[in-house]
């Protein structure tokens, strides 16, 4: 497990269990959702995106990409959201969300994995294609903190796609990324023909994992018609009261 050394050293006097994040962000709701399915009690930092609430030096020295989520366990600092939905599973072990045979446990993993690999070129992509682009525009005061304090390449490549008058997304970026996309879903369409879950027979970290990946896509309209039992999977999971609250709810939240 990689935790980061923070910076910003009042994190590190926190105890119990605090999380970053953003009420859209899929990446925040996973987390979100399984604290709720452990029943964890933890603390709520809003990091209000549209705001420019990350790209600060108080929240850089948190997560030194500046996105969201990052929890903070009793001073300790985990900021990829994956590698979050692990470490909670390891170290809250009474409901585990990996009760799969051990030949499966690198199913799980597997899926984290794309998960992550996924969501820039992907998901974000996407989204900022589709909804974020025009909205997440920064002035030119806020371009240049950003530069600043941004010290991925990856992410200041991406950002620079669209924070430069007449830059934008275009069509074909959206079409590689609605393809990659396309080739994962129907990886999980061919699964869930025959099985209920993505891994084994029971609800695992890999669907934790992905079906708020759902909700974020379907509200930039994306076209699940090509894969039904997918609709039918994330159907059923958002369903469960822990989705409802950790999810759903947020999404619903206006913050001014």
């Amino acid at each position: 497990m990689v935790f980061v050394n923070p910076t910003n050293q009042a994190v590190m006097k926190f105890e119990g269990l605090h999380l970053y994040h953003a009420h859209i962000s899929n990446c925040s709701a996973r987390v979100r959702l399984l604290l709720e399915e452990k029943n964890l009690p933890w603390e709520s930092h809003h990091i209000y995106l549209a705001k420019r609430e990350n790209v600060t030096e108080e929240y850089f020295g948190i997560n030194p990409k500046g996105v969201v989520p990052a929890l903070v366990h009793d001073g300790k600092v985990i900021t990829e959201s994956n590698d979050i939905l692990a470490y909670l599973d390891e170290v809250f072990p009474d409901t585990s969300f990996r009760q799969v045979a051990d030949e499966k446990q690198s199913e799980i993993d597997n899926w984290l994995k794309i998960s992550g690999e996924a969501h820039m070129p992907g998901i974000k992509t996407i989204q900022y294609y589709k909804r974020n682009a025009t909205a997440m525009k920064k002035t030119d005061e806020e371009v240049a903190l950003y530069r600043q304090l941004q010290k991925d390449p990856a992410y200041l490549e991406f950002h620079g796609k669209h924070d430069l008058p007449g830059q934008s997304f275009t069509a074909e970026d959206a079409a590689t990324a609605t393809n990659l996309m396309d080739n994962i879903f129907a990886e999980m369409e061919g699964i869930l023909a025959a099985d209920q879950w993505l891994v084994g027979d029971t609800y695992t970290l890999a669907d934790i994992s992905w079906s708020p990946t759902i909700t974020t896509l379907m509200s930039g309209d994306y076209d699940f018609t090509a894969f039904p039992n997918l609709m039918a999977w994330y159907d059923q999971i958002s369903q469960r009261p822990s989705f409802q609250k950790s999810v759903l709810e947020w999404r619903k939240k206006t913050f001014d």
